[in-house]
């Protein structure tokens, strides 16, 4: 503390007396330097007084915010069971929604049409425009004053933005992965607004209050700037480490492993820099380890019992069989396994870790199967698409009992087994279930691209068996590259065939196949398309790009020819010709970067607040997408 004040040229006199400071050392009054210095400390002292007025408003606005979307929660209309009820011959000319639903309706449309598509994409990457909206307010309001009160009390938001058990998804219902955006921009907010501290304060200190050499050299030793200046060199490291390139040059594990490690260490260095805002410190400290904590007790949860009875308590692995399908792309490894735990929402994901490749990685992965009623176990699949690192060694872990290797097209690959263990699940439910109605119908039109089925399949599955679903519209679209990938998926494929068939099941199959044409087809003899009906197909593409292997209303294959479907076009189609007016659409989509661009826009373009007003309630279209592959 003697530093602190003998840096501030205050001095103590038989008169004086100390005025506090929150978050800041004592101002000593009255002043007896001269009249320059206490100028100076006077001004310091009111920049930071109102810097950390500034920091309570910013929280006080992020609460706010809070509070607004907690009661546009509350405020949103629920669905009551006659109004969502299938149309029937009795009920065929039911009320149709009341003022407030459909003008609920008109605005979320008319919201969607601005601001769910991307922009800037180059810059920001693939994220809507409501995402930049947020950016933009955040920016506008921390780069505006002084930056290093801000810079710490922002910490804490960063440092929730970035957890796995999010306080903030528990408020808003807006998914942790969701958060990551604003997580890494309020990072880079952290450092543009440390540099702009350091660079500041070095200026005065070192420039405009002209000291001797020898002062600076005493100042700039002092244990609070030492400790500043690392915590400068360690938020730099943090800051450069996460540019995409140095991450691909690195790999994801070193990235993640090391941002930890540096993220702890500014976090310490900056309560050695300043304690007095040890607050702030002390909050993100407490935020991650909290998110530890219960990811800790997420796993225990599972995997903490009994096997047999009351024999062998402890804790116990799920115990896999892994499945390998090869393609020029690198092959594809199905995971399926029964564990005896809580089950999941269709559209969840665990993260999942393999002991016998590493314990220190896991991998979120979703769950591509239906969770069977109690007190049945529940049954879990995974479709994993075979890239670099682990999910590499993972597929050689398969190919291990194996001396050749089957050319690409033929039957799967014998599977061996490993352990496994589970924490989650994590993500928001596809079909959430509400007090006293059940499950609300909705038009759904599934879209899936690749891995990307993991997400739709189980949705699709759990919709057709759904009695809610009765008579609904349901859609189920996917784009792969060859026939062969069709395997991943048979058995799940041939019983959506078979609900197909149940006149109370309107259930369309759309696959489109990109990279091959029908008479180079590696789809096994077992998976050629055997067509239900004979009419028009419902998203007709131009002769001149693709070819179908049949005309059916139930199943159809169609394939391009290294030409991909027009998205839009797809959306459009089911909207005009399938969708049921009185209830509102859900498009449901997974897969590449590029197809999450397009579907955005597609979905933008089609909601219609006009119509929603009117009644057509099928034109106020949410779109749910979900880029994790698998």
């Amino acid at each position: 503390m003697d530093l602190l004040k003998r840096a501030h040229i205050q001095e103590h006199t038989n008169t004086s007396r100390e005025v506090y400071h929150w978050g800041y050392v004592p101002q000593i009054l009255p002043c007896t330097k001269d009249a320059g210095s206490c100028e100076y400390l006077r001004a310091v002292y009111w920049m930071h007084d109102t810097s950390m007025l500034y920091s309570f408003i910013l929280w006080a606005v992020i609460g706010g915010i809070l509070l607004v979307i907690v009661t546009l929660r509350t405020l949103k209309p629920k669905p009551t069971r006659n109004f969502y009820a299938p149309i029937t011959e009795k009920n065929e000319t039911q009320s149709p929604a009341n003022a407030y639903t459909r003008g609920w309706g008109a605005i979320q449309a008319s919201l969607r049409k601005w601001l769910l598509p991307e922009s800037f994409v180059g810059f920001f990457g693939h994220v809507s425009r409501v995402q930049l909206v947020v950016l933009a307010i955040l920016l506008a309001y921390l780069l505006a004053f002084s930056v290093g009160v801000l810079a710490y009390a922002l910490t804490p938001l960063t440092v929730a933005l970035s957890t796995r058990e999010s306080i903030l998804t528990l408020i808003t219902g807006i998914p942790y992965q969701s958060l990551n955006f604003l997580h890494r921009w309020t990072g880079r907010i952290i450092y543009i607004q440390a540099v702009l501290h350091t660079f500041g304060w070095t200026l005065i200190e070192g420039l405009y209050y002209q000291p001797q050499p020898k002062v600076y050299r005493d100042f700039i030793k002092q244990k609070y700037m030492v400790w500043g200046c690392i915590a400068m060199g360690l938020l730099s490291l943090l800051f450069f480490l996460s540019f995409q390139r140095v991450i691909k040059i690195t790999g994801h594990e070193f990235f993640r492993k090391s941002h930890y490690i540096l993220a702890m260490l500014y976090i310490g260095a900056c309560w050695g820099h300043w304690a007095q805002l040890a607050c702030w410190m002390i909050a993100s400290l407490g935020i991650w380890g909290l998110d530890r904590g219960v990811r800790f007790l997420r796993t225990l949860l599972i995997h903490v019992g009994y096997v047999k009875g009351t024999a062998d308590f402890g804790f116990h692995n799920a115990q896999s069989s892994v499945e390998y399908f090869d393609d020029v792309d690198g092959g594809v490894v199905r995971l399926e396994f029964t564990h005896n735990h809580e089950a999941w929402h269709v559209g969840q994901h665990f993260f999942l870790t393999f002991p016998a490749l590493t314990i220190w990685q896991s991998h979120p992965l979703t769950v591509a199967s239906v969770p069977a009623p109690h007190p049945a176990l529940p049954q879990h699949t995974y479709i994993v698409r075979c890239r670099a690192g682990e999910t590499r060694r993972l597929k050689s872990l398969a190919l291990g009992q194996l001396t050749t290797l089957p050319s690409s097209g033929s039957t799967p690959i014998p599977s061996t087994t490993t352990p496994v263990i589970l924490t989650g699940p994590y993500g928001t439910p596809l079909l959430p279930s509400h007090p006293n109605t059940g499950i609300e119908p909705s038009n759904l039109l599934a879209i899936a691209g690749g891995t990307g089925i993991s997400l739709t399949l189980p949705l699709v599955l759990a919709a057709t068996a759904s009695k809610a679903f009765t008579s609904v519209p349901v859609d189920f679209i996917w784009i792969v590259r060859r026939a062969a990938n069709l395997a991943w998926i048979a058995a799940e494929l041939s019983e959506l065939k078979k609900r197909a068939k149940d006149e109370n099941v309107d259930l369309r199959i759309h696959v489109y196949i990109t990279q091959e044409s029908s008479s180079s087809s590696s789809a096994p003899a077992s998976l050629k398309n055997v067509p239900i009906k004979t009419e028009e197909d419902i998203t007709p593409v131009a002769k001149s790009c693709c070819s179908s292997s049949s005309i059916a209303t139930s199943y159809t294959e169609t394939y391009m020819e290294s030409v991909h479907p027009s998205l839009d076009s797809i959306v459009r189609s089911f909207l005009e010709g399938r969708a049921r007016r009185e209830l509102r659409t859900r498009v449901v989509a997974s897969g590449p970067a590029g197809m999450g661009r397009d579907l955005r826009g597609a979905v933008a373009g089609v909601n219609d607040a006009g119509r929603v007003w009117r009644g057509e309630r099928a034109w106020d279209v949410e779109l749910v997408w979900d880029d994790r592959m698998g």
